[in-house]
C-alpha cells in the first residue's frame, strides 16, 4: 500500500471501507438513488472510484465530475457525452449490441464527443437527449452514474445564471428517478465536497432530493485506524509500537486517511533523514510541525470559505474561525454576538454553521453548544497561517 496524500486512492492503495461499500451496493440493489455524504478529506471520491473500478455483475458504473459546470445545459452536456465516450461504447458493445444503433438512432446531423449538431442548428436540450439515450439503451446491465461536485455545480448555476435555473435541475433530476423506465435502466450517486443539503436549503428546494437514499463516510474507527497505520508503515519498512499509534491518534483526533497518511509521510522522511528504521513518539511532533508547511494541504479551507461566502458572511466565518483556532473553542452565546455583529440572520447563521460542520471545518459533538475544529492539525495551520 502506497502512501497518498490528498489524492484519490484506487486499487491496492484503497483502505477498504467495507461497511461504506457494503451499503452503497445494498442501497443500488434495492434500486435507490444515492446521496453519499461526508466533509471534505474523507475519502469520498476514493469510495467512488472502488465501486467503478470493482462493479458488481449486471451493473455498468460511470463517473462524472461536474465543478466546471455553471449552467443547466452545460451539466446535462458532460452527462451525455460521457454516454458516448469510446471507453465506454466499446465496453457497452460486448454487452449490448444495440446501444450503438440506439444512439444513432437520435438522427443528428453530427454526432461526435463535442456533443450534437442538429440539422436546423438549434442548440441541442441535452437534458432531454440524455433521457432519450437512457431509454433506448436495450440490455440486462443497469447504469450507476456517479456524479461528483453535483452540489458544486448547483451552486454555480445559482452564482452565474440564477436560483430558478439552479432549482430547474434539482427538478429535472427528481423526474428522472421518479420515472419507472428511467429508473429500471440507470440510478444516481450523487457526492461533492460541499454539502447538498446545505445548499438546497438556501433555495428552499429541500424537497427536490429528500427521495435519495443518505449514505454517510465517517472517520475511521479508532481500532481500524490503528490497523491502517500498521498497513501503511509495514509498506515502507518502518517498525512503530503501540503506544505511537495510539499518540499519533491523539494527536490527530479526526481519523480520515488523509490526515493519517500525512504524518506517516512526513515521520518516513524524518526516519530517512535520521537514518533509521522506525518512527517514535519524538518524531510524531516534528512531523506534524513539517506537515503545515504544505501550504498546498490546507490553503483550500481558506479559500473554499471565499468562494461558498461573500460579503458579511464570509468575514463572519472568517472571524468565526479565527476565534476558535485561538481559543480552542466557541459557544452559542459568542457565536450569536459576532453575527450579530455582521448583521446576519438566524437561517443565515446556520446555513453558514452547517456548511462549515458538513465540510470538515468544526462540529459541536458532543456538547451541542460548543464548536471546536474537528482537525486540530487543521486548527494549528488556521491559527498559524489565516488568524495571524
Amino acid at each position: 500500500m502506497a502512501i497518498v496524500v490528498g489524492q484519490t486512492v484506487r486499487g491496492s492503495d484503497f483502505w477498504n471501507r467495507e461497511v461504506e461499500v457494503g451499503n452503497i451496493w445494498d442501497s443500488i440493489n434495492s434500486g435507490s438513488h444515492i446521496l453519499l455524504t461526508a466533509p471534505r478529506r474523507v475519502g469520498k471520491t476514493s469510495i467512488m472510484y472502488k465501486i467503478l473500478d470493482e462493479p458488481q455483475e449486471k451493473y455498468i458504473v460511470l463517473y462524472v465530475d461536474t465543478e466546471s459546470a455553471d449552467s443547466k445545459n452545460e451539466f446535462w452536456h458532460k452527462l451525455f457525452n460521457r454516454l458516448l465516450e469510446e471507453e465506454f461504447l466499446n465496453t457497452i458493445k460486448t454487452k449490448a449490441k444495440n446501444l450503438y444503433d440506439n444512439i444513432k438512432s437520435i438522427n443528428p446531423k453530427k454526432l461526435s464527443l463535442s456533443g450534437i449538431e442538429l440539422e436546423d442548428g438549434n442548440i441541442v436540450d441535452y437534458h432531454q437527449s440524455f433521457k432519450r439515450l437512457i431509454y433506448d439503451i436495450d440490455t440486462d446491465m443497469k447504469l450507476i452514474i456517479m456524479v461528483d461536485e453535483f452540489a458544486q455545480t448547483i451552486e454555480n448555476i445559482i452564482d452565474n445564471e440564477d436560483k430558478k435555473d439552479a432549482v430547474a435541475l434539482l427538478k429535472e433530476h427528481r423526474a428522472l428517478r421518479q420515472d419507472d423506465k428511467f429508473s429500471s435502466k440507470a440510478l444516481f450517486i450523487y457526492a461533492g465536497s460541499i454539502g447538498l443539503e446545505g445548499v438546497v436549503s438556501t433555495i428552499n428546494s429541500s424537497k427536490h432530493i429528500n427521495d435519495l437514499k443518505n449514505i454517510k463516510v465517517y472517520p475511521l474507527e479508532y481500532n481500524d485506524a490503528i490497523l491502517f497505520v500498521k498497513k501503511l508503515t509495514s509498506s515502507i519498512s518502518l517498525d512503530i509500537e503501540t503506544d505511537t499509534i495510539k499518540y499519533i491518534l491523539d494527536k490527530i483526533e479526526w481519523l480520515i486517511p488523509f490526515y493519517i497518511q500525512l504524518i506517516i509521510d512526513e515521520s518516513k522522511i524524518i526516519a530517512r533523514q535520521t537514518k533509521v528504521d522506525f518512527i517514535n513518539i519524538d518524531m510524531i511532533d516534528k512531523a506534524i510541525n513539517n506537515a503545515l508547511e504544505h501550504r498546498n494541504y490546507f490553503e483550500s479551507w481558506e479559500a473554499k470559505i471565499r468562494t461558498i461566502f461573500k460579503d458579511n458572511k464570509y468575514k463572519f466565518t472568517k472571524e468565526l474561525l479565527n476565534k476558535i483556532s485561538s481559543d480552542n473553542q466557541i459557544d452559542t452565546f459568542d457565536i450569536q454576538n459576532l453575527s450579530d455583529k455582521y448583521s446576519l440572520d438566524e437561517d443565515e447563521q446556520k446555513d453558514i454553521l452547517r456548511t462549515l460542520k458538513y465540510d470538515g471545518y468544526i462540529d459541536n459533538n458532543p456538547d451541542i453548544k460548543i464548536y471546536r475544529f474537528n482537525s486540530p492539525i487543521l486548527k494549528l495551520w488556521w491559527y498559524k497561517n489565516v488568524a495571524n
